[in-house]
């Protein structure tokens, strides 16, 4: 067991290592101006930018939806445009937008009454895309923040890459530690299990990865594509993105935002819970699948910790704990989380468990609920 245990932690310790290395070159900006980002990072412009729609899905977003548009209002020029559609929302954002979105240069609509098998995100991105003028869509989450100098530094990659989608990764910025402590168990699951060399280059989808918070397409190739019609029932709908991009043939790239973009996604643990449940399972890709990782996920970083109390096994115990440590405090760093939440490990273990038995339950009885709406649950 020990075996298994040490083998475990030690792929994953490889798997992360490597991808750090790879990230470096991945990183929007290196240098002290935002405005010029390393040639080694997001690949310097020759002075073309790309026409850029910035695309915003908000459904109940009054408490984020403001803080976005503000931070893009001083970014929004010739040659980028701005779009929101309200998702029905009942919480104020739709009398904001009234109030506001013309002051800040932002076009906004209501969504069209949304049809049957379709996830509500989907349906407004695909709204979105239709109104959309530039040659290149850029999809945002309403709970992102923009730093000035994003749009310029994205506008002069896209001129120049030979992506068809590219997803950028911006810091995390939680509201308290235990929502913290969750969200370790993203860039933890990402990181330390999937080498991105894969995610971007490898052309078979079950490789695939992107950040729904910012995904951008060429306009072209989503006309033709039409990717979230496509996945318009998918609730893990960027992974569902890349893996169709990567069977048309085309190009997924990773950027590392973090100079530019933060986010603060859920306000409380319950919403985080919520929020990673719906998702959870479908990550796994079935129900059997998800109990074998939380049993795995037990036994590799939970099981150490009870073993360090036999005398026998303290030695290979506290290999695998400090391993652990290292594992979640690098993880962390990736997103610009402090190392220390490495520490406190167990936690985002026991909260990640008990998240995917959530969302065990959600897809046993076949009914996800989200934002006020039940989507069925693939089998």
């Amino acid at each position: 067991m020990w075996l298994l245990i040490l083998g475990v932690l030690g792929v994953q310790l490889g798997i992360l290592l490597f991808n750090l290395a790879y990230w470096r070159r991945r990183r929007a900006c290196v240098c002290p101006h935002p405005l010029t980002p390393s040639p080694t990072a997001w690949e310097r412009g020759s002075g073309v930018r790309a026409n850029l729609s910035l695309l915003i899905p908000a459904r109940n977003e009054i408490g984020n939806l403001p803080h976005l548009l503000e931070s893009l209002a001083s970014q929004l020029r010739q040659g980028v445009e701005c779009w929101v559609c309200d998702d029905g929302s009942d919480d104020g954002t739709t009398e904001w937008l009234e109030a506001h979105a013309a002051r800040l240069g932002v076009r906004w609509f209501r969504s069209a009454p949304r049809p049957d098998g379709w996830v509500g995100k989907n349906w407004a991105c695909y709204q979105l895309a239709a109104r959309a003028q530039g040659d290149w869509l850029l999809f945002l989450d309403a709970d992102l923040r923009c730093g000035a100098g994003f749009i310029d530094a994205l506008q002069s990659y896209l001129a120049t890459t030979d992506a068809q989608l590219v997803s950028a990764i911006p810091a995390f910025t939680p509201s308290s530690l235990p929502v913290a402590l969750l969200k370790l168990m993203v860039p933890f699951s990402v990181f330390t299990l999937l080498p991105l060399t894969l995610a971007e280059r490898h052309p078979n989808p079950a490789f695939a990865f992107a950040n729904g918070q910012a995904l951008a397409f060429r306009k072209d190739d989503y006309a033709r594509w039409l990717p979230h019609f496509f996945v318009r029932s998918a609730v893990l709908e960027d992974v569902a993105l890349a893996a169709l991009v990567k069977r048309h043939g085309g190009v997924v790239r990773l950027l590392d935002a973090r100079d530019y973009l933060t986010v603060s996604m859920y306000p409380t643990l319950r919403d985080a819970m919520n929020g990673f449940a719906k998702n959870a399972v479908a990550i796994c890709r079935t129900v059997p699948t998800a109990v074998f990782v939380g049993l795995m996920l037990a036994l590799v970083y939970l099981f150490p910790l009870g073993a360090l109390l036999l005398p026998a096994e303290r030695g290979l115990a506290a290999v695998a704990v400090l391993t652990a440590i290292v594992l979640f405090g690098l993880s962390a760093q990736v997103v610009r989380l402090p190392f220390w939440l490495g520490l406190f490990y167990p936690f985002s273990v026991v909260l990640g468990l008990l998240t995917l038995a959530r969302s065990v339950w959600w897809y046993r009885r076949g009914a996800i609920l989200w934002k006020g709406r039940v989507y069925r649950a693939p089998s």
